[in-house]
């Protein structure tokens, strides 16, 4: 059966960029696997009885609605973060009051431009847990492919967080199995990392933008692909026999909600794979890149690996993060880690430039003051250590 969203657009039927654009897109390359109709907006009341006419699995929704008009061919009143907040308080509003005129819970998706997005945004983030995933209509014409899963993934598993949400107390065991894992395994996680789903009253959607913000989308206990292969000192473009090690590291993947979305894998069980596995004695980010990967092909048999090369916009051997920018490895004794941002806890990884982007950028805000006298002492060719 496929997961049904329903985009809603103001440029539905319009010469420029027209929404069935997207939407044909999306649908196209899920091969069956996702559909996704179109609505231009008219009031907030006829939007609302046309979603609960239509019974999409979720929502996607465009910030800036000015070409939408109403009955009365007037301008609307109100913009897409307006409309998620009247969709939301409605489904939150049923909940409570059980009402089956209400909307249920769905993902809510925000599908803009990202001028757009600077132009209604600007720096005010109160509007960010209405949705559950954001997504740049650039990226939906030049990466569809790694958005469908992400689509149909949030539409599966909203039911289960919603399940979660409504349920009186967060226990142990149900926090468990909602990140789908064993309960002796929350011991292993810094407790700050749970508190965001340990929220009595908190929403399906709050919980669900915890779970995609916070757990999914920056690197903590959780990580992607990309920096899996960076802590174990592997090029994956180079590495013929990568999905081999992958096979090896599938007792650390993910598989709580949204894991058929959001590849990801659990920091402490790869590092307990690599003290079983490989060695007990030697941690892999005291390792050079090289080291490890002759390790890894030492003790799992696993050929066609190759180490990270030495890059002097990035310098060192001891990969453990990727610069923000240039998406490079960086060697943290040669990196230039960068103070916090909004929306960055205390237990996330902290972020990293490269050498090449920090000297491009001496003064980025988020560089300590250190960093940016240790970044000048390099600029003038002096040893930045």
């Amino acid at each position: 059966m496929s997961t049904k969203f329903l985009l809603i657009d103001d440029d539905v039927q319009s010469a420029s960029t027209p929404a069935e654009r997207y939407a044909e897109k999306l649908t196209l390359v899920s091969n069956g696997a996702l559909t996704v109709d179109t609505y231009r907006p008219q009031s907030i009341d006829k939007v609302l009885a046309h979603i609960v006419e239509a019974k999409p699995d979720g929502l996607l929704v465009d910030l800036a609605l000015t070409n939408a008009l109403t009955e009365e061919h007037v301008s609307i009143a109100y913009d897409g973060l307006a409309l998620a907040q009247q969709i939301r308080t409605s489904q939150t509003r049923g909940l409570r009051q059980s009402s089956g005129t209400n909307l249920p819970e769905f993902p809510l998706v925000r599908l803009s431009k990202l001028d757009v997005i600077r132009e209604f945004i600007k720096g005010d983030t109160t509007g960010e847990d209405l949705f559950d995933e954001k997504v740049d209509k650039a990226d939906v014409i030049e990466h569809a492919e790694s958005i469908v899963p992400r689509l149909i993934s949030l539409a599966a598993d909203y039911p289960r967080v919603s399940e979660y949400a409504a349920a009186e107390t967060k226990t142990e065991d149900a926090v468990a199995r909602l990140l789908g894992v064993p309960e002796e395994f929350l011991a292993w996680l810094d407790a700050r990392t749970l508190l965001g789903l340990r929220r009595v009253d908190a929403p399906a959607h709050v919980l669900s933008h915890y779970v995609i913000g916070s757990l999914l989308g920056r690197p903590g206990p959780l990580i992607d692909e990309a920096l899996v292969a960076v802590r174990l000192g592997i090029d994956i473009r180079t590495s013929e026999s990568w999905t081999a090690v992958l096979d090896n590291l599938k007792p650390a993947a993910y598989q709580g909600v949204f894991a058929d979305g959001y590849r990801r894998w659990w920091m402490p069980l790869v590092l307990d794979w690599w003290a079983t596995t490989i060695d007990d004695k030697q941690a892999p980010f005291r390792l050079a890149a090289a080291d490890r990967v002759g390790m890894i092909q030492e003790k799992t048999k696993i050929g066609q690996l190759r180490p990270i090369a030495e890059n002097p916009d990035s310098p060192g051997t001891k990969f453990w993060q990727r610069c923000i920018v240039s998406k490079l490895p960086v060697d943290p004794a040669f990196g230039f880690p960068l103070m916090a941002e909004w929306g960055q806890e205390t237990w996330h990884d902290v972020d990293y430039l490269c050498q090449e982007e920090a000297m491009r950028d001496p003064r980025n805000t988020r560089l300590a003051p250190t960093e940016q006298s240790r970044l000048a002492r390099l600029r003038k060719g002096k040893n930045p250590a």
